[in-house]
């Protein structure tokens, strides 16, 4: 593209994609918990060990589970693979909880911009495909620039815990028990659990953020 005074430069585009009739969450960052914190180390917000065990807890990472501890098994109700949010290091979570109050912009930032390191570009505007398209001509498309995105996720949610029960899958919880899951802005973050990748962790951008935003 040209500026105003007609020099050609180079900048980064993000795009993301919906090709459902409603809006779904949109991938942002595949990675796991030891990746992640050296992401944060490597941009100057530091983590301590605890804080990275909290997260490799969170994520399932062998040495870390429930089931590589027996006495924990025993009167367990929920799922053996992994510690869900409420049950990680205390000390650990504390330092997680601050972090994403504290650093929500920079850490936004860092998930839209550097955390895929063979980008040939960082992204500085952010293009989304909303949802399936009606026809050739009739695709909405939300475009935001980078910055402004950062300010609207903010301003829409500060970190948060919300409260959910899992009921899918091998390890389905019983009536009445609940896990809590971490929110920042339009952020989710969560253990992947697919199959091929149970211990990943993954920032996802909520379902519909451009019409809340």
């Amino acid at each position: 593209m040209l500026s105003e005074d007609g020099v050609e430069i180079t900048v980064g585009i993000s795009t993301k994609q919906c090709n459902n009739r409603t809006p779904t969450n949109a991938q942002l960052y595949f990675t796991t918990a030891r990746g992640f914190c050296n992401l944060l180390r490597n941009n100057g917000i530091e983590i301590s060990a605890n804080g990275e065990k909290a997260l490799r807890q969170f994520c399932g990472d062998e040495g870390f589970r429930p089931l590589d501890f027996p006495n924990l098994l025993t009167n367990r109700q929920s799922d053996p693979r992994r510690f869900f949010w409420e049950e990680i290091d205390a000390e650990g979570r504390v330092e997680l909880e601050n972090l994403l109050t504290e650093k929500q912009d920079k850490i936004t930032r860092l998930l839209l911009q550097k955390a895929y390191l063979n980008d040939p570009f960082a992204p500085d505007f952010v293009l989304h495909k909303t949802k399936k398209a009606e026809s050739w001509d009739k695709t909405e498309i939300a475009i935001y620039t980078v910055d402004e995105l950062i300010e609207l996720s903010r301003n829409y949610a500060g970190f948060a815990l919300e409260s959910y029960s899992v009921r899918k899958g091998s390890y389905r919880d019983p009536q009445g028990v609940t896990h809590l899951a971490p929110r920042f802005g339009i952020v989710q973050m969560q253990r992947g659990g697919q199959s091929q990748h149970p211990t990943q962790l993954q920032f996802n951008l909520k379902a519909g953020y451009f019409y809340k935003i």
